[in-house]
């Protein structure tokens, strides 16, 4: 496949051509997980409240693999732009030893803390017996999955961004068609989801591995002096999505303590739903970055401009159109997707504010792209950083002793409204671009 020209004139073709295909990736993602917990969900409240409470747990795994795969990707590209293809391959063998002894010693490691992980989740008395029984599977998935992100990074750096989204949609659509087998057919229940998680994760390593076998991508022993490059890029990626996550997990902890397991299985379908939509349009905006990098690569500050203007205009519409969808489709989907009614009460008032935060969610991922396209990583850092972090943890704090329960949605509506502000305050003072002229909002 030929790389599209980054100059290409006519801007909304170019972009489009480059954000529906990471669209879809992230797409395919969010409605693996979605159909995942509707599988669990027809179980009933205490499996959905398990797989909900140890699903942020799962992300601070995937986060050494994401702080790897980046790191991995950017100097192994590097290499290959500086034609060196023996220095990438040997940077790719040494990432696969470093993922391979992190995914062994991980799962040996969390094994041995299986009860205080799950006391420190908040896993409530009932749910303790089938969370113990899962928690070995869902760990060795998550193992196999920092793998697996490696090699979608390692192949994006290698300019193989379609090899990444081929792999991708058979493996969560095996996923998907395994889930109703190992959970019903099979009768293995809340275990059923994880093993057909792992049984995707092989089949798709074994693709990877026969990719990898080619003699110009084939890994090759690599020295550890050329760790400290690969960390130095993916450790900050790696920390913005950890916060993240440690948000995510304080979430469902005061959850599960304010309103017990029904509370904890609501709000997770609700993460859930929310992902559907505001997935795809992270997709999109990480698939247009490359034009937002050229341009002010190039000095061209009106292309820019224009690309960003693009960018908001389009993420603001489609961000405010599946806001409504949202928080009109909330009362149906969550009776499909849960028997109980308590948990669909929660998923429906939690939908209720999260919905219309949306399209601030879509007006920040607009800025922080740009701001990581004019090379101000701290700035776009602390930015990624606001919504589950340094703006959430206050208001939360503040919020949770007076209300209680429903403060959980409140707090994170607000946080995603008040960074959406400070990301127009970046717009409008033009501090998204690299030049003095600026972008304007």
């Amino acid at each position: 496949m030929n790389a599209l020209d980054l100059a290409d004139p006519n801007l909304p073709r170019l972009m489009l051509r480059l954000g529906l295909p990471a669209m879809a990736g992230l797409s395919l993602n969010a409605a693996h997980q979605v159909v995942d917990a509707g599988f669990v969900g027809r179980l009933g409240a205490e499996p959905l409240a398990v797989l909900t409470l140890l699903a942020p747990f799962a992300g601070l795994i995937a986060a050494l693999g994401v702080g790897l795969g980046v790191g991995a990707a950017s100097t192994s590209a590097r290499a290959l732009g500086a034609n060196d293809p023996e220095r990438a391959r040997r940077i790719a063998g040494l990432a696969f030893c470093v993922a391979g002894v992190l995914a062994v010693a991980l799962w040996c490691l969390l094994q041995i803390l299986r009860a205080p992980v799950l006391d420190l989740l908040g896993t409530p008395e009932g749910s303790l017996a089938p969370a113990r029984a899962y928690y070995p599977l869902l760990t060795l998935t998550m193992s196999f999955g920092l793998i697996q992100i490696l090699c979608d990074f390692l192949a994006i750096g290698r300019g193989h961004a379609a090899m990444s989204l081929k792999t991708l949609a058979p493996c969560f659509g095996l996923n998907m068609a395994l889930d109703p087998l190992f959970i019903f057919g099979l009768d293995l229940g809340l275990n059923g989801a994880a093993w057909a998680t792992l049984t995707a994760q092989i089949v798709t390593l074994s693709v990877w591995a026969v990719w990898f076998r080619a003699p110009a991508r084939r890994p090759k022993p690599g020295t550890l002096s050329l760790l400290a490059p690969m960390l130095r890029v993916g450790l900050p990626e790696a920390a913005a999505l950890a916060v993240t996550t440690f948000g995510l997990m304080a979430l469902l902890r005061l959850a599960a303590d304010l309103g017990g397991v029904a509370a904890v299985a609501g709000l997770g379908l609700a993460l859930r739903l929310v992902f559907v939509v505001t997935l795809p349009l992270e997709g999109f905006a990480i698939g247009v970055q490359p034009v937002l990098a050229h341009a002010f690569g190039a000095g061209a500050s009106r292309r820019a401009a224009d690309a960003q203007r693009f960018l908001l205009r389009g993420a603001l519409g489609v961000g405010a159109a599946l806001g409504i969808v949202l928080w009109l489709g909330a009362v149906p989907v969550s009776r499909v997707l849960s028997v109980d009614t308590d948990v669909q009460a929660h998923c429906v008032a939690t939908l209720g504010w999260l919905a219309l935060c949306v399209p601030a969610v879509a007006l920040r991922l607009v800025a922080q792209i740009g701001l990581q396209a004019a090379i101000r990583p701290r700035a776009a850092l602390l930015l990624g950083l606001a919504p589950m972090g340094w703006l959430f943890w206050p208001l939360l704090a503040l919020m949770v002793p007076p209300f209680g329960l429903s403060a959980l949605p409140v707090s994170m509506a607000l946080a995603a409204c008040l960074a959406a502000l400070l990301a127009l305050m970046l717009m409008r003072q033009g501090r998204l671009s690299a030049t003095t002229s600026g972008v304007s909002a």
